[in-house]
Order: structure tokens, then sequence, then C-alpha cells
């Protein structure tokens, strides 16, 4: 059972991360803040597990997916362990998760700058077992103008973000729900509270026509905010203004 900065974990993992197996562990608990069995805190320090449970599916062209659903344990609740399960509905358990906030706007800028952030769990990626793995949102979103961000700042990302291309829109309907489309798809929808302060302020800063969109794998959600340094870190955060529509 090998051991990484306190975390027991399933040989198998290195088969499928390959020289990237410590940087992922150290990414997963960097994301982790409680045991996934007690619920209790797991501690600095503390000795903990790492499960992975590891779906493999294919889309009709035979396209390989594999998606990584990682969760940390104390290791007195549960030990190390990797699971491999099959899929025949490619990318069918993906659950969007995101979050909403206001930055201020530029320098000369009188103007709020509404922010929609969302990634996808588990992580999507495409690639060979021990080989290099894309991620599956990173590079869709690329492919539509999207810019990698290799910096989790707030000001930089406001000062270096760019217009996606026009195949990107958000609406926000009269009744508060908010939709993000790519080439048509639907990306990402969230349910805006009218009667919250802080939606209210970010509902007003779209009648300047634009939203800036933070995606990538590894966003951090808390009850606090949203942590964008591990994404940055590790070239999964992308960035792109992208038009409000009506």
């Amino acid at each position: 059972m090998p051991i990484t900065s306190n975390v027991a974990w399933d040989t198998r993992l290195e088969t499928f991360k390959g020289r990237d197996t410590a940087q992922y562990i150290e990414t997963v608990m960097a994301m982790a803040s409680r045991c996934a069995a007690c619920r209790l805190p797991l501690g600095a320090g503390a000795a903990v597990s790492l499960t992975v449970d590891i779906t493999e599916s294919h889309d009709l062209e035979g396209m390989v997916s594999l998606t990584f659903d990682p969760a940390v344990y104390h290791l007195q609740c549960q030990g190390p362990a990797l699971r491999l399960l099959q899929s025949a509905d490619f990318g069918s358990d993906l659950t969007s998760v995101g979050a909403r906030l206001v930055l201020a706007g530029g320098a000369g800028s009188e103007r709020s700058i509404p922010v929609l952030a969302y990634t996808l769990t588990p992580s999507l990626v495409f690639g060979a077992p021990g080989g290099e793995m894309t991620s599956a949102l990173v590079s869709a979103l690329l492919n539509h103008g999207f810019q990698m961000s290799l910096t989790g700042s707030y000001g930089e990302i406001v000062r270096r973000s760019v217009p996606a291309r026009d195949t990107c829109t958000c609406s926000v309907s009269d009744g508060g729900a908010i939709a993000l489309h790519v080439d048509g798809e639907l990306m990402h929808s969230q349910q805006l509270d009218q009667t919250d302060v802080g939606d209210a302020l970010w509902l007003e800063g779209t009648a300047a026509g634009r939203v800036l969109v933070i995606s990538g794998d590894n966003l951090v959600f808390t009850d606090t905010g949203l942590e964008l340094g591990v994404a940055a870190r590790l070239g999964t955060l992308v960035t792109g203004i992208v038009p409000v529509i009506a």
C-alpha cells in the first residue's frame, strides 16, 4: 500500500495516471475537506486513504473516455481502493456544478462584471491508461474560443479574458433561469434568486450584454467562494467572455 503525503492509495491507480499519479493525489487532497464516510474534517497531517471509481465508456464512433471519481476517507474509516466500471452511456453520469459571482470592473470602469463559473463532475478525460489525458470539457471550450488561464487571480483573469466565438451564448429568462449554450448544446444552467441582493447585482451587470465564463476541471467550490489556484496550476482553467441574449 503506497503512501503519498499521508494518503494511502491503490497501486493500480498508477496504471491509469502514470507519472501524474502523485500530482493527481495532491490535487484531490487540495479539494477535499471532509471524510466521505464519517463527514468529519480530515485535519492536517491525518492518515487518509483514496478511493477512485474509474468508469470507461465509448461514444458511437468508438472513442474511449475515462471518468475519475475520487473520494477521500480517514484511513480508519476505509482503506484505499480502485474500482473499474464500464458504462455504455458516454458521459451520462456527468453533473454540472457551478456558482455566480460579481467582480469589480477594471480601471476606469464603473460597471461590475458578472461571472458564471462551472465544472463537470466527475472529470471526463480522453486517453489511454498511463498516457497523457485530455480534459473533455477544457478541449471543448478551447475549440470554441475560450483561452487557457495560468493564474487564479481574478484581476488577471478580467484583464486577459477575450471574447469566445459566436457559437457560445448565455441567456437569462424573465424567471431568472441562466443557460450557457456552446454550439447549440446546453453546457450549464443555474437559477437566479431575484430576491437575493448578490443575484440582483449579477443580473444588473448583464445589462452590458456579456458575462465572463470561468470553467475547466479542478475548480473548487466552497461555502465561501470559488478557488481557482489548483486548476490554474494544472492547466485546466479556461475563461471566455460570452454574450448575453434575451
